[in-house]
C-alpha cells in the first residue's frame, strides 16, 4: 500500500561494496522513504539503531516489487525470487553478484544479512510478510475483518514482530500478541488513511460485512470513493466510526508492549505508535478529510512525538 516505488523514482545511489556502506546505504534510504517511521527508529541507541534501517530497508524494498508496474505474474515471479534471496542472507550463502530483479537495492543485502543473523530474525515472519504481498497481487477484496485481519497481520504485524527481534524483549509469546495487535492498529489506521488511493487501484480493504451493514456493497462504495455524492454521507461517517473505534481497540489492546522492551528502546516502540495513533485521531476529528487529502503529520508534529518519547526515556 506504499505510494512511492523505487519504479517511479530512485532518491539515492547505492554505494559499491562493503558492509559499513550497506548500512549506510540503508540508513540513507530509511531517511528518503520512511517519513513516519525513521522519527522513532533514530530514538535506538547503536547498533540496534542501524539493524532497524537495515530491517525497513528489506520491507520497503519487498513493499515497491509488490507495488511495481508490471503484471501480476511477472511480480508474483520477483518476489518469490527476493524470498530466495531472502533465505539465503538467513544463512549467509547470498552471493554478492547483482540480483536480476532487485539490482536497484542490492547494496542492502550485506546489511539485511547481518542483521537477520545477530538477531535471530525468525524465517517464518519475513515469509509472511512476502505472503502479504503475494496476496496483494490475487485479492483485492476482502469478505470479512478475519480475512483482512490475516492480511494485516503478514504486511505490518510481522514488521512489529521483527522490530521485538532487533530490540530484545520479555513475556515470550503475550508479548508476541502484543506487537501483532500492535500491528493490526497501525495497519487499519492504513487502511482508513488510504482508503481513496486504493479505491483509485480497484482496491478495498475495508470487510464486504461491514460496508453492507452501512448500506454499500465493495464496488458500489468502490465508486462513491472515486466521486462522492452526499446522498451517502451519512452511511460513510458512521461506517469511518466503527473502523476508528476497530483501530482504537487494537492500540488500547497494545498498550503494554513498551513495558516489555529494554528501556532504552522504548522511545522507538512509542513514537511509532504515537504517530499513528495521532493520524487516526486526526481522521476520527473530520472522517471526510479522507475523501479529500491523504491525511498527515507535518514535520514540527513528528519532532514533537519525537521529543516526548526521549523525555519518556530520561522519565519512567
Amino acid at each position: 500500500m506504499s505510494s512511492t516505488t523505487m519504479d517511479q523514482k530512485t532518491l539515492i545511489q547505492p554505494p559499491d561494496d562493503g558492509l559499513a556502506q550497506s548500512f549506510e546505504f540503508c540508513r540513507a534510504w530509511t531517511k528518503a522513504q520512511a517519513k513516519n517511521f525513521y522519527y522513532g527508529m533514530m530514538l535506538t541507541p547503536e547498533p540496534k539503531r542501524s539493524a532497524m534501517y537495515a530491517v525497513y530497508a528489506w520491507m520497503r524494498a519487498v513493499d515497491d516489487l509488490a507495488d511495481a508496474k508490471g503484471d501480476a505474474d511477472h511480480k508474483r515471479d520477483r518476489l518469490e525470487s527476493f524470498r530466495q534471496r531472502t533465505h539465503e542472507a538467513l544463512d549467509n550463502t547470498w552471493s554478492n553478484s547483482p540480483g536480476d530483479a532487485q539490482a536497484s537495492f542490492d547494496a542492502m543485502w550485506p546489511a539485511v544479512s547481518q542483521t537477520f543473523r545477530d538477531y535471530q530474525i525468525a524465517r517464518c515472519d519475513l515469509d509472511a510478510m512476502i505472503d502479504g504481498q503475494l496476496l496483494d497481487q490475487t485479492c483485492s477484496r476482502y469478505a470479512t475483518f478475519d480475512q483482512l485481519y490475516d492480511y494485516c497481520y503478514k504486511v505490518a504485524s510481522v514488521v512489529g514482530l521483527v522490530c521485538i527481534s532487533v530490540w530484545g524483549y520479555d513475556g515470550d509469546d503475550q508479548t508476541r500478541l502484543l506487537a501483532e495487535q500492535r500491528g493490526i492498529a497501525l495497519q487499519l489506521t492504513n487502511v482508513l488513511r488510504d482508503v481513496v488511493e486504493d479505491a483509485y487501484r480497484d482496491r478495498v480493504y475495508l470487510p464486504a460485512e461491514d460496508l453492507q451493514r452501512h448500506g454499500f456493497d465493495v464496488d458500489s462504495f468502490a465508486n462513491w470513493l472515486r466521486d462522492p455524492g452526499r446522498e451517502t454521507d451519512g452511511n460513510f461517517l458512521a461506517l469511518m466510526e466503527e473502523q476508528i473505534a476497530r483501530a482504537r481497540s487494537y492500540y488500547d489492546a497494545s498498550n503494554a508492549l513498551e513495558s516489555h522492551l529494554p528501556r532504552n528502546c522504548r522511545p522507538t516502540c512509542w513514537a511509532m505508535m504515537r504517530i499513528y495513533r495521532r493520524l487516526l485521531e486526526k481522521i476520527a476529528a473530520n472522517p471526510r478529510r479522507v475523501l479529500t487529502q491523504r491525511v498527515r503529520l507535518n514535520k514540527a508534529q513528528k519532532l514533537s512525538i519525537a521529543l516526548s518519547a526521549m523525555l519518556r526515556r530520561i522519565r519512567p
